[in-house]
């Protein structure tokens, strides 16, 4: 059997410095001094038979002279790149998986991990089935958008449109605390999620989670998306047989009914009970204007100053027209009577008299704090007190009614538009997609650092 050396590029081609095997060339000795053969000086070639010229010595060539000679260990020194080669007997030894991992560093970080994950993929993974439902939240068009009048009144009642606000909190509620809570109140929630089909790896792993662990693993499983330009939700949920999916589907639509349900009672309980407030303030206002105007009619012993006073005028009206007739037949009496007579002594007393009640009349009148002037200012004021506090008490008798209209309908409300689906294949996880898609991941984050490793390695030369 031949066995085949690897040929040191700093050895000539020919068979006495070659270090392939011949099977007819005799077996090198080292010499003495732990040299080899190509270290040795050549023999000197023996004389010819025949009367040849002496024997001379062999000198080394030039060659010869400047090809160094091979290490005792039996390496040898590569004179292109000056690196120092293994021994030959060594070449074919076992190395380490490090060595392994520097030579194919692509194979061990992308092509081994990919094999796996698709290993895994193929042959391990469960599957799971997504059961999908879509609902919109709508809410009563307030009743300033609508025109005025009854037919606006009709419209303002009858108008719903998209909430973005009930969406957001309604998608809020689906992923928090509340729904694993009231989920796990009505079904065994782990008991889903830990299937005895469930693979390792994409099940709960804990039997006994706590809360913040069980939510993060549902809102993994569990998922809620809005599009904002119509406003409809879509909400899908994964496990790992079709029918937990679809009933869990169900019943998170069930849970986000009762939100509304709760939200709307919220809405008409507040409505109410500012209405009935409102309502019983105006009430109170009222009765405390009543009240004062009876008391100010009590006091001041008048119904209504503003009679009065009108009475009052008249009075000193009349009186000034008395006083003005007896002054004329005063006049035309001097012009035929003598001064001093009974008659003109009457009259003149009694245009007298006439101004005196004129003068009493105005003065009550006119009286800084009894007079008839401040009672009507009072009585004006209590009066429009009374007046503003009827209208006001109408006014929230109104918006009683309303409410109470208002609290007879839905002014939020969750429309299913697909009911959940029992799923009939398995979407995921999709092991052709999934395995490609792991080694394009890991290829783009090798190729990544492996450019940054180079930079560097350049930048430190």
């Amino acid at each position: 059997m031949k066995i085949w050396t690897r040929l040191s590029p700093n050895t000539s081609n020919s068979s006495s410095a070659a270090g392939v095997y011949r099977p007819d060339a005799p077996a090198a000795r080292p010499a003495a001094g732990g040299r080899d053969a190509h270290s040795q000086a050549p023999k000197a070639r023996p004389a010819s038979t025949r009367g040849a010229a002496p024997a001379r010595t062999a000198q080394p060539s030039a060659y010869q002279a400047r090809t160094p000679a091979l290490r005792p260990s039996g390496s040898v020194t590569d004179r292109f790149s000056g690196r120092t080669l293994p021994p030959v007997g060594s070449m074919g030894g076992r190395r380490s998986w490090r060595d392994w991992m520097r030579e194919h560093p692509f194979t061990m970080w992308v092509i081994v991990p990919s094999l796996i994950a698709a290993f895994y993929l193929f042959f391990i993974a469960a599957p799971q089935y997504v059961s999908e439902a879509r609902f919109t939240v709508r809410a009563q068009m307030p009743r300033a958008a609508a025109s005025g009048g009854m037919s606006g009144e009709m419209l303002g009642s009858a108008g719903f449109m998209p909430s973005p606000e009930n969406i957001a909190s309604v998608r809020a509620f689906l992923l928090s605390h509340d729904a694993v809570r009231k989920t796990r109140e009505k079904i065994d929630l782990v008991e889903i999620f830990r299937r005895p089909e469930a693979d390792p790896l994409f099940r709960l792993w804990w039997a006994h989670p706590t809360a913040e662990r069980l939510r993060s693993y549902y809102r993994w499983q569990v998922t809620v998306s809005v599009d904002p330009s119509t406003g409809l939700s879509d909400m899908r949920v994964w496990t790992f047989r079709p029918e937990d999916s679809q009933a869990l589907a169900k019943l998170l639509l069930d849970l986000s009914e009762e939100l509304v349900n709760d939200l709307n009672n919220k809405i008409r309980e507040e409505a109410m009970r500012v209405a009935r407030t409102e309502l019983r303030r105006a009430e109170t206002r009222l009765t405390d204007a009543r009240v004062a105007l009876t008391m100010f009619r009590q006091q001041e012993r008048e119904v209504d100053p503003t009679a009065s006073a009108s009475a009052a005028v008249a009075t000193i009206s009349g009186l000034q027209s008395d006083i003005a007739r007896a002054r004329s037949e005063l006049q035309t009496l001097q012009g035929f009577a003598r001064p001093g007579s009974p008659q003109i002594i009457n009259l003149e007393n009694r245009i007298r008299g006439l101004e005196a009640q004129v003068a009493a009349e105005r003065s009550r009148i006119a009286a800084a704090s009894t007079g008839v002037t401040e009672q009507m200012e009072t009585f004006a004021r209590l009066n429009a007190e009374v007046a503003l506090a009827q209208s006001q008490l109408e006014a929230n008798v109104i918006v009683l009614d309303r409410a109470n209209s208002d609290a007879a309908r839905q002014s939020i409300f969750l429309s299913r538009v697909v009911d959940p689906n029992l799923a009939e294949r398995s979407l995921f996880p999709l092991p052709y997609w999934a395995s490609l898609y792991v080694f394009l991941s890991l290829s783009i984050l090798y190729g990544m650092a492996w450019l940054i490793l180079t930079g560097m390695r350049e930048h430190a030369r």
